[in-house]
């Protein structure tokens, strides 16, 4: 078996992982108890407390299905509409129209953050907030992948033996094309999920939370930097599982690369 398989099913697995690590939570995230700050591992709290007295493992659980969840409903709405939009825009649909191009190209060179930006100064900070600039930034970029790889599938050989035989545009683009740039399409959703993860991060950690009753580990991060010397472990975990969740989307995107390299 290629070794590139085992990896994407690895990776796959350990996100599902992280992501449903929540349910066996042992406590309330947001349930506060002064009188236990900063408590060592026990039957009740098996990483302790935080500085609030807060069950930090279920914190941290509670942070992975936080950060996964908007990656993963981001995903999923870039995967439906930037497919749509990328082959609509190709040139079996539209034709040769350089102002198209031209206009892809100058929306896709402004930055993601740059969208994040806008949008929490426009209405505010929170999931939703998070979601719509994820979901409009990585669309177009998706976008303009699939129309570039659409485009450079209409000049192949076996598109012009389908197109002889009279089939349909919409038949070729979503029968014979869409099978052949699938491994491309999941290589840019896993690697944009690792950028995705490191922006959503970063903004909670400068203050720019999801929500107030909203556990992130960009939020657990930017809580526990006054508190890193009298406790480590509240700021080295919470990173730690930015980095692996990070990583292992990367990884499983240069394995989907892999496989387009044998191919």
């Amino acid at each position: 078996m290629n070794k590139n398989y085992i990896t994407i099913g690895i990776s796959i697995i350990l996100i599902i992982l992280i992501f449903m690590s929540f349910l066996f939570a042992p406590n309330d995230p947001q349930e506060a108890d002064l009188m236990n700050r900063f408590q060592s591992s026990s039957d009740k709290y098996l990483l302790g407390t935080d500085h609030l007295g807060r069950c930090f493992l279920s914190r941290l659980l509670y942070g992975g299905k936080t950060t996964l969840g908007i990656i993963l409903f981001s995903g999923l709405i870039i995967f439906i509409v930037g497919t749509l939009l990328g082959m609509i825009l190709s040139k079996s649909i539209i034709g040769t129209y350089s102002i198209v191009d031209g206009a892809i190209n100058a929306i896709t060179s402004i930055p993601p953050i740059a969208y994040l930006i806008v949008f929490i100064g426009a209405w505010g900070n929170g999931i939703k907030t998070m979601i719509l600039a994820m979901t409009v930034s990585y669309s177009l970029r998706y976008m303009k992948l699939i129309k570039t790889k659409t485009d450079l599938e209409l000049k192949k050989a076996y598109v012009l033996c389908i197109r002889s035989s009279g089939a349909s545009k919409i038949r070729i683009l979503f029968v014979h094309i869409l099978p052949n740039i699938f491994n491309d399409m999941i290589e840019f959703i896993s690697l944009s999920s690792a950028d995705m993860i490191l922006t959503i991060t970063g903004f909670s950690f400068i203050g720019l939370n999801l929500g107030d009753n909203v556990v992130d580990w960009g939020t657990m991060i930017l809580e526990a930097r006054n508190y890193g010397l009298v406790n480590p472990k509240l700021i080295i975990y919470p990173i730690l599982a930015v980095i692996i969740s990070s990583l292992t989307f990367n990884i499983m995107g240069s394995s989907i690369g892999g496989l387009n390299s044998n191919d």
